[in-house]
């Protein structure tokens, strides 16, 4: 039984309710008016100042939501009526995919358009990097060494302070090596209580006294390259630091123990080896 088809017959003149009547060409309701036209939506709204009050945002954003929901019923509605006259079901799943492609931009946008006004409107508050605490003029440094570390030690009020607290398993050598120079800069004592690995162990060797309480422990070992997003070359940068050591005081047999334990162990020399090496001072 042959298929019956419907014959697509264009509005001679095309207005605001023709073309929501899918009376439209296919061709001019998908490509221009709502490819097109959406196109020229997402530049306005980009040239438009920001933030906007939030009435006019809201009167915009209702308007802009409405010609999308007219754009969109439209060509879904122009392609079902051209396609179902030409019999051409292929296409118009074509036709249909890309209306809903326009569809799921749009609310995209809408959705980032309102999540900008209201970031603009109220901003995050940021007061800065937290201070470290400070107890009896002892500055406490605690966590993985890196520069979120270095910006609280920056933050920390220096009146008051003649001491930081090392509690640290390690983190970022270049990070640690601002610390120990802010630390020397300051004339500060350094103390370690629980414990003190790594790239940790160059602010402690920053300190004008150096000491380690009855629980606490140095934890020592060579660099990585793995460690670090960009490559560096090793040995240099160990020699950077055997020579910070040597010039703190620390002999050269410590510093060639220290840095020739490989980087996935580490090396806690106790007291004795501590006190004879040059590394604790009082």
């Amino acid at each position: 039984m042959a298929r019956a088809t419907r014959i697509f017959q264009p509005a001679s003149h095309w207005g605001l309710n023709s073309y929501w009547q899918g009376d439209c060409p296919p061709w001019i309701a998908l490509v221009v008016v709502l490819i097109g036209g959406r196109l020229a939506v997402a530049e306005l709204w980009q040239a438009l100042p920001s933030p906007l009050s939030m009435p006019l945002f809201g009167l915009l954003f209702l308007a802009d939501m409405t010609l999308a929901l007219w754009q969109l019923v439209g060509a879904w509605r122009s392609l079902s009526h051209w396609i179902d006259a030409q019999a051409r079901g292929h296409v118009l799943l074509a036709g249909r995919v890309a209306v809903v492609a326009v569809a799921v931009v749009t609310v995209t946008h809408a959705l980032d358009q309102a999540a900008r006004q209201t970031a603009a409107l109220v901003p995050a508050a940021y007061a800065g990097p937290q201070p470290l605490e400070v107890r009896n003029g002892v500055a406490y440094l605690t966590g993985d060494i890196g520069y979120d570390l270095l910006a609280r030690f920056e933050a920390t009020p220096a009146t008051g302070v003649s001491a930081v607290d090392l509690d640290s398993a390690g983190g970022q050598v270049f990070a640690a090596r601002a610390l120990a120079q802010r630390v020397l800069a300051r004339g500060l004592n350094t103390q370690v209580t629980r414990r003190c690995y790594s790239a940790c162990t160059l602010i402690f060797m920053a300190g004008a006294h150096r000491d380690l309480g009855p629980e606490g422990k140095l934890g020592f070992h060579g660099y990585s390259l793995k460690a670090y997003p960009l490559p560096i070359d090793v040995a240099k940068e160990e020699a950077i630091d055997r020579a910070f050591l040597r010039d703190r005081g620390v002999s050269a047999s410590f510093s060639t123990r220290a840095f020739a334990t490989p980087h996935r162990d580490i090396w806690r020399p106790d007291r004795e080896v501590l006190a004879a090496a040059g590394v604790l001072r009082d």
